[in-house]
């Protein structure tokens, strides 16, 4: 679902191109822009907050990703029964995939305390890592193969790929 307000504010712009083009045949996007900023004040309001709530949202992503290896030693937690090799390998909290009551999912994940976790929560931790496992071993090998397709071609470590590529699918077409 597209964004109402983004939605408003590109129809804003597409209006300001217009406008422009009408009265000095040209236009300049900086200034479609500032006029799009002077006079959608509220839209663009939002916007920032929303921007600055996506970029404190990835801050205490990260934060919430950081290992315990990177803790003070003192505020290590305390497991009973887990050896203290195995604590500082793991993380403070975990993430587990969660749906809202209404079906809706905001980014879908939630992070509890490791001392706080259920079995089932764990599971679905495990889970998540799985399928991220599977897309980063399947990136791995395509850009594997892209490589090796580059070497073949006869690219050097200097050389960008696509271009390596291209010229040699061409010099194929010629042999051909």
């Amino acid at each position: 679902m597209r964004n109402p307000i983004m939605s408003h504010l590109r129809g804003a712009v597409r209006d300001e191109i217009t406008h422009a083009f009408e009265v000095t045949g040209h236009a300049r996007p900086r200034d479609i822009a500032r006029l799009v900023c002077a006079t959608r004040t509220a839209d663009i309001l939002t916007l920032g907050t929303r921007l600055a709530e996506d970029a404190l949202t990835e801050i205490a992503r990260r934060e919430l990703k950081k290992s315990t290896q990177d803790r003070d030693p003192v505020s290590q937690l305390e497991l009973p029964g887990v050896p203290v090799a195995l604590i500082s390998q793991l993380p403070q909290a975990i993430s587990i995939p969660v749906e809202d009551a209404d079906g809706d999912t905001d980014d879908g994940i939630i992070y509890k305390p490791l001392t706080q976790v259920t079995l089932a929560d764990v599971d679905a931790h495990l889970d998540l890592l799985s399928a991220q496992i599977v897309a980063d071993t399947r990136r791995h090998r395509a850009v594997k193969e892209l490589r090796d397709l580059a070497w073949a071609a006869g690219a050097t470590s200097d050389s960008v790929i696509l271009v390596s590529l291209s010229g040699a699918q061409q010099r194929i077409g010629e042999v051909v």
